[in-house]
């Protein structure tokens, strides 16, 4: 099974991170950090401008699906980068998709360390984190 449904619809890059998102639920972004990625301060605030600038640009708050078992490490400032800005004015839901021992313990340290501002769980699949954030999506 391939890691990116084919009805997923690219809207966007950043140098490492691929985006996309739901033909039917455009305010549910999917966030495809290139494999093998060590985020720091600098790529997460990169990261972040483009998906503040994607929440603005949709009209509405959205929630983000990380898939967290690219990542290879994130240090404290990419926690504190990405802590503070999800905010409820840009984002009403966060996802972290874990498929491997050092994802799972990625996504612990962040939920454990940096106690986002917005309804944040862990999930084992995509399509299980799409399901809640339709559940939790604002009227």
């Amino acid at each position: 099974m391939s890691l990116v449904d084919a009805s997923w619809q690219l809207v966007g890059n950043t140098s490492n991170t691929e985006y996309r998102t739901k033909p039917d639920a455009r305010d549910i972004l999917i966030v495809l950090p290139h494999s093998g990625l060590r985020d720091d301060g600098e790529s997460a605030r990169m990261n972040m401008e483009f998906q503040v600038g994607y929440a603005r640009s949709v009209g509405r708050p959205c929630a983000v699906i990380v898939h967290l078992a690219s990542l290879m490490s994130q240090d404290a400032e990419a926690r504190r980068v990405y802590a503070a800005a999800m905010v409820p004015v840009h984002f009403f839901a966060a996802s972290l998709v874990v498929t491997s021992p050092i994802s799972r313990a990625i996504g612990s340290f962040f939920l454990g360390l940096s106690r986002p501002a917005i309804p944040t769980k862990m999930w084992a699949d995509f399509h299980k984190a799409i399901s809640w954030a339709e559940s939790v999506r604002p009227a």
